[in-house]
């Protein structure tokens, strides 16, 4: 089974991942993906670290959310490690997507989220060549392709105006796993706790909300710890306070596989009564879910 959890390259999603590089506890079958947004330091020193822990990456070559892939001129630039065997160079299928020649010894991805572009990249023959093809778990899809693929969703769930997190703190996530052995996938991928929406500028919020995954038996399941001060878009540090005060009463009473690093690190906060930005709020929450799996993974698919 694998895993291929799909990050956007902003600052503290990489952040998180260079953090869990460092720690070494991803098995070599959970395989982040990630697609550069922004020409910034914290990319290559990402790529860097998996590649200097001797874990796989995926770095998508042609990314489609913002105009990262418009710059010519790179300050930070990925390209250095493209050789590197732990890199897996990665593609979105577009109608102009023309698949990179595949070098001996090294793995690639390709990412299709349309039928109509799948058949007519089946038609053109260029689904074949790629270790690794990614697309939505439809069945005309799985009947459209003759090659083993792995199931892209997204798990996120995203608010609309009138609605919060706080409609919703406890629910199901995911059990993509137990779907992919059903459907004859070779693994699964989603876009984490963050979701496969993107805003170059992000959105204001009136809560500040928490998001921690955790198992519950074998199905994941997500909480949310969301501030009592609703009314406004201000004062995000004392809306901290409130929703952390949540995480740091619930997280005692979880199992020992719940309180991971990064969920402790969290919930410390509460007792150190110190607010560290909502940006290191969100690389934690990432680190949490990657612990997660991590564990998850190395006892129900570890390696031979």
């Amino acid at each position: 089974m694998l895993y291929f959890p799909y990050f956007r390259g902003r600052q503290y999603d990489l952040l998180a991942l260079k953090k869990i590089a460092e720690q070494r506890i991803l098995p070599r079958n959970i395989i982040p993906i990630i697609e550069p947004v922004r020409d910034i330091r914290a990319l290559p020193q990402t790529v860097a670290a998996f590649v200097n822990h001797d874990q796989p990456l995926v770095i998508i070559a042609n990314p489609t959310v913002s105009d990262y892939a418009l710059t010519q001129q790179k300050l930070y630039d990925w390209q250095p490690w493209r050789d590197n065997p732990n890199l897996i160079v990665g593609h979105i299928l577009t109608p102009t997507t023309v698949p990179s020649p595949s070098v001996a010894g090294h793995q690639t991805l390709l990412i299709g989220r349309q039928y109509d572009e799948l058949l007519a990249a089946q038609h053109a023959g260029i689904l074949t060549d790629s270790t690794y093809l990614l697309v939505p778990p439809e069945a005309r899809i799985r009947q459209l392709l003759q090659r083993p693929t792995i199931s892209l969703f997204d798990h996120a769930w995203l608010p609309e105006h009138d609605r919060s997190y706080a409609d919703i703190e406890d629910g199901f996530f995911s059990n993509d796993w137990e779907l992919a052995d059903l459907n004859h996938y070779q693994g699964f991928s989603d876009y984490t706790i963050g979701g496969g929406y993107y805003s170059e500028h992000g959105y204001p919020a009136r809560a500040v909300t928490l998001h921690l995954t955790y198992f519950a038996g074998e199905q994941l399941r997500i909480h949310r710890f969301v501030s009592d001060d609703r009314s406004d878009f201000k004062h995000p540090k004392e809306k901290f306070f409130q929703a952390v005060a949540k995480l740091a009463e619930w997280l005692p009473q979880q199992p020992a596989s719940v309180q991971t690093p990064a969920a402790q690190e969290l919930a410390a906060y509460h007792t150190q009564h110190h607010f560290p930005g909502l940006g290191v709020v969100k690389r934690l929450s990432l680190e949490h879910h990657l612990q997660t799996m991590a564990a998850y993974f190395k006892v129900h698919y570890p390696l031979n």
